[in-house]
């Protein structure tokens, strides 16, 4: 083998070809974001205001003309991954004290709440009078969307944090068991379901198009599944770190944001199209005429076009990776660094900023369930002993985060049975 030069492996040398990342244990860092001002989730636009949840316990009302605040709302947990769904008036949100909430969207008041077992970080669905969501606690909900009154329950073998997908009678949502299932929306009875290999963790709802839908995975694979079936048509291979959110299907192209930091253009029968790289993972993307508005954990908002080609960026101190919302000429979005922007995407320029409660929350290391694996043949009893390797990366920022991190991998070789792999670094990737 070549030595590869920057590595200072001096014991023994090894090809980039022989790294490779292994998942280890449960994803659950989402679980674990702290207390902080830090933005959590989606921007959402409902009659004249803007709506998002933030890891302050707090629920915001504000005024996308100047950023202004209308109402805030407290929770007794965080509110992370799981945005606002307003419906009729009504604004349903989950949080981490383990309920799901029912406020009046106009001023705030609280029509009703609703207790789980365990923390609320899905985005909930409303149909037919019916609010659907789950829970950590490893159940499906399905309630009264006036009087909170539970109608049925389905139990799963994992957490549950994706947004419920509702077509016809079928209500589809996915575990943190490794499964996706289909129920009937009305009775919460199982239809089907589609093992993988991984948590499934889709933060926005399951597209669903001609009779296909598409999901991704912990196992890094974009599936396309037969929805009355579900019978998998075709897999395609995308991403090393698994993908935190469903894809997003604009003019025939499935766009798939994945925790490698790349967004996956595919055909629809999946073919890979190009791949647009950031720096650190990709959130929901947001098409709107031809244009693709992307966040990502570099701290940044992408704007590039339906080829895959960048047109211009917006930077900001902390992460992006929260879905946009596009009023007019403005691009409204949330930050870790504890601000709302609101950017001219004409001039690409802050037009205002709107601060949280509080510092960026806490969060564990990016990819902690992830081990490094250096797959090189045993040779001698001194390669078998346990070494620990520490690499300075450098990154490009401009300097102003208000907060460090620590991106740690556990390294093993095919003959070791682990170790540690550091990189010092002032991002990290959900």
């Amino acid at each position: 083998m070549e030595e590869q030069p920057g590595f200072g492996f001096d014991e023994f040398s090894v090809e980039m070809g022989d790294f490779e990342m292994r998942k280890v244990k449960e994803f659950e860092r989402v679980w674990k974001i702290g207390y902080g001002g830090s933005l959590t989730t989606s921007m959402v636009p409902y009659g004249g205001l803007i709506y998002f949840g933030c890891a302050d316990f707090f629920v915001y009302a504000i005024d996308p003309a100047n950023g202004r605040l209308v109402w805030k709302f407290r929770t007794e947990g965080s509110i992370a991954e799981g945005s606002p769904t307003i419906h009729e008036g009504v604004l349903y949100v989950g949080s981490f004290d383990q309920n799901l909430y029912a406020i009046r969207a106009h001023d705030g008041r609280l029509l009703w709440k609703f207790r789980t077992r365990d923390m609320v970080a899905c985005t909930p669905r409303v149909d037919g009078g019916v609010v659907y969501f789950g829970s950590k606690d490893q159940n499906i909900y399905a309630l009264d969307s006036r009087t909170g009154e539970l109608l049925w329950k389905f139990r799963t073998f994992g957490g549950i944090i994706s947004e419920p997908t509702i077509v016809g009678n079928k209500l589809i949502m996915g575990s943190y068991d490794h499964n996706l299932y289909c129920l009937d929306k009305r009775s919460g009875e199982l239809l089907w379901k589609v093992r993988t290999q991984g948590e499934v963790h889709n933060a926005n709802a399951i597209p669903v198009n001609e009779g296909l839908l598409y999901f991704s995975s912990f196992d890094n694979f974009l599936r396309a599944v037969d929805l009355e079936t579900g019978d998998i048509v075709w897999r395609l291979k995308v991403g090393q770190y698994g993908s935190c959110v469903a894809p997003v299907i604009h003019k025939g192209v499935i766009y798939q944001a994945c925790r490698d930091g790349i967004l996956y253009a595919v055909s629809m029968d999946g073919r890979l199209l190009w791949k647009y790289v950031t720096k650190d993972n990709v959130g929901v993307p947001n098409i709107v005429d031809d244009r693709i508005y992307l966040g990502s954990c570099d701290f940044t908002i992408h704007c590039i076009d339906l080829r895959g080609r960048k047109l211009w960026n917006f930077k900001t101190n902390g992460y992006v990776w929260w879905r946009p919302a596009l009023i007019g000429s403005k691009l409204i979005f949330g930050s870790w660094d504890c601000f709302v922007y609101c950017i001219d995407i004409n001039e690409r320029q802050a037009v205002w900023k709107f601060r949280t409660s509080g510092g960026p929350s806490p969060v564990p290391p990016a990819n902690e369930a992830f081990e490094l694996v250096l797959k090189i043949p045993k040779k001698t009893e001194e390669e078998e002993r346990k070494k620990t390797y520490d690499l300075d990366m450098v990154e490009e920022n401009d300097g102003t985060s208000a907060y460090k991190s620590r991106i740690t991998y556990q390294v093993s070789t095919q003959y070791q049975s682990k170790g540690k792999y550091q990189i010092d670094s002032d991002e990290e990737a959900f």
